[in-house]
C-alpha cells in the first residue's frame, strides 16, 4: 500500500495498524491482500497464505486459541536508525492478546522508503509465547 510522508509518523502508522487489527479480527482477509499483500506469501495465493499462517498461530501445535476480540491490541511503531540497501524505514507491530492460550498474535507491517516513497506491507504474522 502506498502512503505519503505524512503519513509515516507514529499516529498514522498506529491508525494503519489498527486497520490490519480489525480486519485480521473480522477474519477480512481478501482485504488484508488487496491494501497490504503479504512478503510471506511466497508461492502461494495471498489470501490463502494469511489465512493458514493465522491459523497456523491459532491452532498450530496443539494450541487451540482464538483471538480476543474483546481486548486492545497493543500497536508499537519503530523506526530503523539509518538508511539502509533494503529501504526499511521502519515497522508497525500488532499484538493481539488471545483466548484459550497466554501468547498473543503478531502482525507485523514493514513501511519501506525510495526515492520519496513509501509503501507498507504485511511481512509476518506470527504466535508469540508469553
Amino acid at each position: 500500500m502506498k502512503i505519503n510522508f505524512n503519513q509515516t509518523y507514529q499516529a498514522p502508522l498506529t491508525d494503519i495498524g489498527s486497520e490490519l487489527v480489525g480486519m485480521i479480527k473480522d477474519c477480512d482477509y481478501h482485504s488484508i491482500a488487496e491494501r497490504f499483500a503479504y512478503a510471506l506469501a511466497y508461492d502461494r495465493p495471498i489470501v490463502e497464505a494469511i489465512t493458514a499462517d493465522i491459523d497456523f498461530c491459532l491452532v498450530g501445535e496443539q494450541r487451540s486459541a482464538t483471538i480476543c476480540q474483546a481486548s486492545e491490541a497493543r500497536i508499537l511503531v519503530r523506526y530503523f536508525k539509518q538508511e539502509n540497501g533494503s529501504n526499511l524505514f521502519g515497522l508497525v507491530e500488532c499484538f493481539m492478546p488471545l483466548n484459550q492460550d497466554t501468547g498473543e498474535l503478531l502482525a507485523t507491517l514493514i513501511v519501506t522508503a525510495s526515492n520519496q516513497e513509501y509503501h507498507v506491507c504485511l511481512e509476518d504474522i506470527a504466535y508469540i509465547a508469553q
